[in-house]
């Protein structure tokens, strides 16, 4: 009388390396759209900085009131840690004594550019001009 064995349960090794070889594949694709996500979100961050350091250099232009107002000017903030660089660029426009300023903004050591922000800033009254009632 032969013994017969009791039947094996479990897996194969086949069938373990298909599964080991599909967790891996999901394992990278987290992993890239992980760091997707983390890039993603350090432009983000960048951007925001330079909006800032565009949105105070047009407010600095607006509260200085001083005309004309440079064109080509160059200039370096402090934002977040970083060091950025900014450039402001004057446009004529065709209402009389308001001007176009564009401020564009990158990265210190950088070559291009993380904003362009534009505003529109007229010739600030002087107090003898606004003394004087139109008639």
């Amino acid at each position: 009388m032969a013994l017969k064995s009791p039947p094996q349960s479990g897996f194969t090794l086949i069938e373990v390396m298909v599964a080991l070889a599909i967790f891996a594949l999901a394992a990278v694709a987290a992993l890239q759209a992980a760091s997707g996500h983390i890039s993603g979100l350090s432009s983000l961050q960048d951007k925001t900085y330079a909006q800032y350091v565009a949105s105070n250099r047009l407010a600095e232009l607006a509260l200085q009131r001083s005309w004309p107002i440079s064109d080509n000017k160059t200039g370096e903030a402090m934002m977040g840690d970083q060091r950025w660089r900014w450039q402001q660029q004057v446009t004529e426009t065709v209402t009389p004594n308001v001007v176009a300023v564009t401020v564009s903004v990158g990265r210190a050591g950088d070559e291009g550019e993380a904003i362009q922000l534009v505003s529109y800033l007229r010739k600030p009254v002087s107090k003898t001009e606004s003394s004087v009632a139109p008639q």
